[in-house]
């Protein structure tokens, strides 16, 4: 069976018939030191009002209740019913061990404020035997414990393993400067964690208000830039758009021109055609007609450049 330090523990022991009553029984455990088994009774020491049987309304129910448990009380026990036989049950019982225990914690708070100095056990339904906070003194080189009492945390410390004992964090309110510190928790056997705190002056109203005013005035800025950039890039965006208009319509026009140009030359060929159709069409004749004082044969004429005319004959 497994438990936890701190907590109780039913271990069970029945006769097979609940209303048969033993002639004897007792509770043993076994001492591996001595070898030896060692009787359990609440006179003994260790389970001195820690004992307690629960046959009083069934007296064949020998079951053994062991409650605020230490990790000394894990081992092996023994219920011997004499010549009826016996039961034998292991018992492990878990303490606290702190989580990260090894390694040191940096918090920083402001004054007037609260701190939650954290301090777990692993299994948080395990409840420590002992544990207690302390502050190192730099002043004395020693450790002081810290409780409610203390004059420098009077009423301003407080615990928070109420509802779940392996919590052992302490809040400490209405800080000062003097607070910070290094702090240890400590758990018996177990171990110490250890916290280092800073304790910072609060900012002031007006310090806030100049923050205040400085953020604004850097997002005020900031928002301006994007607006200017998104105007830019909309007017850009414009202006390009009416470019790219502005040289297609050279563009349009130059077509135009070279269709109409084209339509000119067109009709100023074909007109032409239909001229050469219609000179085409008529039976042109050239003759050379040559005037000469000289009484020569007609056969003989020379035929010159400066003497020849042309005349056109239908």
């Amino acid at each position: 069976m497994t438990a936890y330090t701190g907590g109780s523990v039913l271990l069970p022991c029945y006769c097979t018939d609940l209303h048969t009553k033993p002639e004897g029984f007792i509770w043993e455990r076994d001492i591996t030191n001595r070898d030896t088994w060692e009787e359990i009774s609440s006179e003994s020491g260790q389970y001195r009002d820690r004992f307690q049987l629960v046959n009083g309304h069934s007296p064949g129910n020998l079951s053994l209740l062991i409650s605020h448990l230490t990790e000394e009380d894990g081992g092996v026990y023994r219920c011997n019913a004499k010549e009826k036989g016996h039961v034998f049950i292991k018992l492990t019982v878990k303490g606290c061990i702190l989580e990260k225990g090894s390694e040191m914690l940096s918090i920083t708070a402001h004054t007037g404020g609260s701190v939650l100095l954290p301090c777990y056990c692993t299994d948080l339904h395990t409840t420590p035997e002992t544990f207690t906070w302390k502050k190192f003194d730099t002043n004395r080189s020693t450790w002081q414990e810290i409780s409610n009492e203390s004059g420098q945390y009077s009423t301003r410390v407080q615990l928070f393993n109420g509802h779940s004992p392996g919590n052992l964090s302490l809040l400490i309110s209405h800080l000062t400067e003097k607070d910070g510190g290094d702090y240890s928790c400590r758990v018996m056997n177990n171990g110490s964690k250890y916290i280092r705190l800073t304790v910072e002056a609060a900012s002031s109203p007006s310090d806030i208000d100049s923050k205040f005013f400085i953020y604004a005035a850097v997002g005020g800025s900031l928002l301006l830039m994007v607006l200017g950039g998104v105007i830019y890039w909309r007017h850009r965006a414009q202006r390009r758009g009416q470019m790219e208009g502005c040289e297609r319509k050279p563009d349009l026009r130059r077509d135009q021109e070279i269709q109409t140009d084209c339509e000119v030359l067109y009709a100023t060929v074909n007109k032409q055609n239909k001229c050469n159709k219609v000179q085409e069409t008529d039976d042109v004749t050239y003759s050379a007609v040559v005037h000469s004082n000289a009484s020569a044969p007609a056969d003989k004429l020379m035929d010159t450049e400066d003497t020849a005319e042309y005349a056109k004959l239908n």
